[in-house]
């Protein structure tokens, strides 16, 4: 059997499939009119809006890839992308997606030796670095032909990665020694390898098929909605395992999300070369301006900054710690309070229960906006005025210009929180045993604590300690009174109001989480409590809580980083987190693009290490896996 046998055979395998999905319906259809008739139309409207959508799309792409590889430099077109740029950013597009389908690249790093199990990731990525020296010599003459090539490799890969059948490939020869024994092996091979064919042919022989360079849009629009109906078809039949449905599946969205991809890819493309040479200058992405001397001075700790001398990396790191601070203190801050205020909730005491009602019902449905200007308009009125003199015991002046406190030096402040830090771990160690809740082993624990905090704080008062002194130059003049300057310790009335209304907004939803995680505990586990004679600390602190945690927490993972989002509205009272200065930057640079994507990668990164934090308690707490 030569290699043209085996393909007519894969046209009429191709073939036979169709005739046997139609008659599956037919035959369905004939017992059930109106699953018919539903069916019917939802497949014409599934048609429409698919190919409503790829032709949407599809002709956006292709008029950006056209621009962006005709080699003609115009005024409508500045410049062109060089044939490898444009298989590295659109060929590296669909072999990510590729990749993703397949799933092997963790398994690969963890069974380096099973490497013939890779086999169609390997192939994906050779095609890939092959595609670099091949498409050049290809010599495209036509513009379609280009357009046809990254449309066709798209849908290509993703009939490919449907198949699943790359490893059978490269066993055919083996396979037309015995025809008559892998008589449907060949013909499974053959309708993987016949869409690789047409690929490669009409990706080189485009211009003797005019029906096709005439109206390319179309038809790949037909292409892609028919094949994914096809797809769908026969997904929904469950005729594979979970393992071939989930690929399948996953196929089917790549190949649906094609036309998306290419116009966000090619959309990106075009904005880095668009013919308007302020756009282009916008999306300049560099950095260089942020090595230069930030003009506006900011209020941070422990980073202290001075303006017209350190660059804006300097103020960005300074600001970034700043929305740090907030953010971990109002996460504390929240979880106490909001455990406080959902356990109220469920109290039977009807005062307790309806002012814990009235707490969440107030503050979860004020916008945090509001909430965070009328906190720092009350702070700023009811506060009293600096020339007051309000302080308690000269130790702690309080006004509404800030608080300040005795400094401390900060490396014997570390050591202390080091040495609370230890005992901390050394207990949660010790407790994988089992917590030992004997009157003894409490009693232990208790003066383990004692000792690690006087130690600390031992330590801490053992530094310098700076008091806030307070001068009056000018007797006559309170304008001029101040604290001296390099003593005490500020807490500025702009970072207060953010850690009252961050934790005040963010309680009400966490008191929710942990109401509606303890409603759902079995209340024979309460009952069991009460039977064995535990008091109602103990039943909350032993029994409700360490289960309810398992529900509790992927919710508080997304009120953490939520936490952590909404410290971009500090502009409201002043403070100058990161979004506050990147956005002062903004107005004083004007390279509104580069300080944009700083900004969503600052958010992006501190999203992603709380959630990877809470992930990985969370993969502590919960015991079942699937």
């Amino acid at each position: 059997m030569n290699i043209f046998e085996a393909s007519k055979l894969t046209i009429m395998y191709t073939i036979f499939n169709l005739i046997d999905t139609v008659k599956i319906y037919l035959k369905r259809a004939s017992k059930d009119p109106i699953w018919a008739w539903s069916s019917t139309l939802k497949l014409l409207l599934a048609f429409f809006l698919i190919f409503w959508y790829c032709k949407k799309f599809l002709t956006l792409s292709l008029g950006y890839i056209s621009l962006l590889s005709d080699s003609e430099a115009n005024l409508s077109n500045p410049s062109d992308y060089s044939t490898d740029h444009m298989t590295l950013l659109l060929g590296g597009a669909i072999l990510l997606s590729y990749l993703l389908i397949q799933n092997e690249i963790g398994n690969l790093f963890r069974r380096p030796k099973k490497w013939k199990e890779y086999i169609s990731t390997f192939f994906g990525i050779g095609v890939f670095i092959a595609a670099f020296p091949l498409v050049p010599m290809l010599g495209f003459y036509l513009m379609e032909q280009t357009l046809f090539f990254y449309i066709g490799a798209a849908v290509t890969a993703a009939f490919v990665a449907h198949r699943n059948s790359i490893q059978e490939i490269f066993l055919l020869p083996k396979m037309l020694q015995k025809p008559s024994e892998n008589g449907l092996a060949i013909l499974g091979v053959g309708v993987t390898i016949l869409p690789i064919l047409l690929f490669i042919y009409f990706s080189t022989n485009l211009a003797a098929w005019p029906s096709i360079v005439a109206d390319l849009v179309t038809v790949f629009c037909y292409l892609i909605t028919i094949i994914s109906l096809l797809w769908w078809f026969q997904i929904s039949l469950e005729g594979a395992n979970p393992k071939i449905q989930d690929q399948r599946m996953s196929a089917l969205g790549f190949l649906i999300l094609t036309p998306f991809i290419f116009y966000i890819v090619t959309r990106v493309m075009y904005v880095f070369h668009d013919p308007n040479t302020v756009t282009m200058e916008r999306w300049n992405i560099e950095f260089a301006f942020m090595n230069d001397a930030n003009p506006f001075q900011i209020n941070t700790w422990p980073i202290e900054v001075t303006n017209n001398i350190d660059d804006r990396w300097r103020f960005w790191i300074a600001a970034l710690l700043n929305s740090i601070r907030v953010t971990l203190l109002s996460i504390v801050f929240c979880t106490i309070l909001g455990i406080i205020v959902g356990v109220s909730r469920l109290s039977s005491n009807k005062l307790t229960s309806s002012m814990a009602t009235a707490y969440v019902e107030i503050f979860r449905n004020m916008p945090l906006a509001v909430l965070l200007f009328l906190i720092s308009t009350q702070l700023g009125t009811t506060l009293p005025l600096f020339m007051a003199e309000e302080n308690i015991v000269g130790l702690i002046y309080y006004s509404n210009q800030g608080i300040f406190f005795p400094g401390f030096e900060l490396s014997h402040l570390i050591y202390g929180f080091l040495i609370l830090f230890a005992i901390w771990v050394y207990w949660q160690i010790k407790d994988r045993e089992g917590v030992d809740d004997s009157e003894e082993g409490v009693r232990r624990r208790f003066t383990i604590w004692v000792i690690g905090l006087a130690v600390a704080l031992g330590i801490i008062f053992s530094g310098d300690i700076s008091l806030p002194n307070y001068i009056k130059p000018n007797v006559g003049i309170p304008g001029s009174w101040n604290i001296e300057e390099g003593t005490g310790f500020e807490m500025t009335v702009e970072f207060l109001a953010m850690i009252i209304g961050l934790t005040l907004f963010t309680a009400a939803v966490v008191a929710e989480i942990v109401r509606g995680s303890i409603q759902s505990l079995p209340r024979g586990q309460v009952e069991a409590a009460v039977s064995i004679g535990l008091s109602p600390y103990q039943r909350l602190r032993l029994v409700i809580l360490p289960q309810a945690l398992r529900s509790m927490i992927p919710l508080l993972n997304s009120q953490y980083m939520n936490v952590w989002k909404n410290s971009s509205l500090a502009m409201i009272v002043a403070y100058s987190d990161v979004f506050y200065v990147i956005f002062v930057m903004m107005n004083n640079v004007g390279k509104l693009i580069p300080l944009f994507i700083l900004l969503l990668l600052t958010y992006q990164a501190g999203s992603l290490l709380i959630s990877g934090i809470m992930n990985v308690y969370n993969y502590r707490v919960t015991k079942v896996k699937i």
